[in-house]
């Protein structure tokens, strides 16, 4: 016999698996440079943890990231993407099941990544990694217009090409890259954190720092300051990678899952941010395929270096954890997407792609 189940009954079964999405107040975005999506969804590659001709530490890369189920593999190697975001957030770019992300420029590098990804505009002329003051204007100066987020929007980077990405001089936003102290009226946590990044190595070109150090002037000056919207670029995984060490690879992904762990938990557990803030993490680019090295490189010859992922959790994000519905999302979606979850329309000059379209 069929029992009628009273509406209100139905929605106390059922409602939870309808994804239920509202305006955010804040967003918090991290980019973890040239992350490959190989690895944010199948962990430690097989074929670089057991290459016994690597020059990096192929034991290292297997005692601390090796495990016999991609499952299992990526999990030990991001455990917050696997655990948190994977059930409360999403995970777009698995191209197993046929979901995929894209760049939409050509160049599959840095600068007209990040130019895609803040402008939504995959602009033909943006293609160099040159130190030229970006002609389009980002969704952080468009909104940092807005009486609601002037002065309340930042940008922090491990490289110092960001103050023309974000075109500093005009859009006037607080911007720390590179190897710039944070100037203002500093707390004597971030007076140490300025003198840090300077006593750390310089293992990169001169333009460059470590993300420990980004992450730390970053994470204080949120601490400190409760922007709005705040960026947080992250490099070590692009720059380990061109140098062929895969072990280090690993590591700085790690590293970046948990800060990012960190950043959501001190969200959560902030009046003003707390349950009214989306996160989303993404990539400029992608890089080739472990054979032949290919995973060492980028840029449009390298094929298959512009297959990205864009992963996101808050309270404008379904939950709809790992996608393995057939779909295909372009980078320059994420820019609209920003203002539409904040309630706003991203208008510049230029136009962008549409908001993301997200199913299940």
């Amino acid at each position: 016999m069929k029992k009628f189940i009273p509406g209100f009954i139905y929605l106390l079964l059922f409602g939870n698996c309808v994804a239920q999405t509202k305006n955010s107040e804040n967003i918090v975005i991290v980019t973890l440079d040239g992350m490959r999506w190989q690895e944010i969804f199948g962990g430690a590659d097989s074929l670089l943890c057991f290459d016994t001709t690597a020059v990096y530490s192929y034991k290292y890369a297997q005692s601390h990231f090796w495990a016999p189920t991609a499952i299992e593999r990526r999990k030990k190697l991001m455990p917050f993407f696997w655990t948190e975001i994977a059930s409360k957030g999403m995970l777009l770019g698995n191209r197993v099941y046929n979901n995929k992300v894209n760049n939409a420029n050509r160049y599959w590098f840095s600068y007209p990544g990040y130019n895609e990804i803040f402008t939504g505009y995959p602009d033909t002329n943006v293609n160099s990694n040159d130190k030229i003051p970006n002609p389009n204007e980002t969704v952080f100066e468009y909104l940092n217009k807005m009486p609601e987020y002037k002065a309340k929007v930042a940008v922090f980077g491990s490289w110092d090409v960001y103050a023309s990405i974000f075109n500093e001089a005009r859009s006037g936003l607080v911007l720390n890259d590179g190897f710039r102290d944070l100037r203002g009226n500093l707390t004597e946590r971030q007076q140490l954190f300025n003198k840090m990044q300077h006593e750390m190595p310089i293992i990169f070109h001169g333009g460059e720092r470590l993300d420990v150090a980004t992450f730390h002037i970053a994470f204080e000056y949120m601490k400190v300051n409760k922007p709005k919207l705040i960026y947080f670029g992250f490099g070590d995984t692009d720059e380990f990678a061109h140098g062929g060490m895969y072990d280090f690879y690993l590591d700085a992904a790690q590293h970046a899952d948990d800060w990012i762990h960190q950043i959501w938990n001190f969200i959560q557990a902030t009046p003003g941010y707390a349950d009214k803030t989306t996160l989303i993490i993404t990539t400029d680019h992608g890089r080739g395929s472990a054979e032949g090295g290919n995973w060492k490189h980028h840029g449009e010859k390298i094929h298959n270096a512009g297959e990205i992922w864009i992963a996101a959790i808050g309270p404008s994000v379904p939950a709809i954890g790992e996608a393995k519905t057939a779909a295909q999302y372009q980078q320059g979606q994420i820019a609209a997407s920003i203002a539409q979850w904040l309630g706003k329309k991203y208008q510049p000059a230029h136009q962008p792609l549409p908001a993301l379209e997200l199913k299940k």
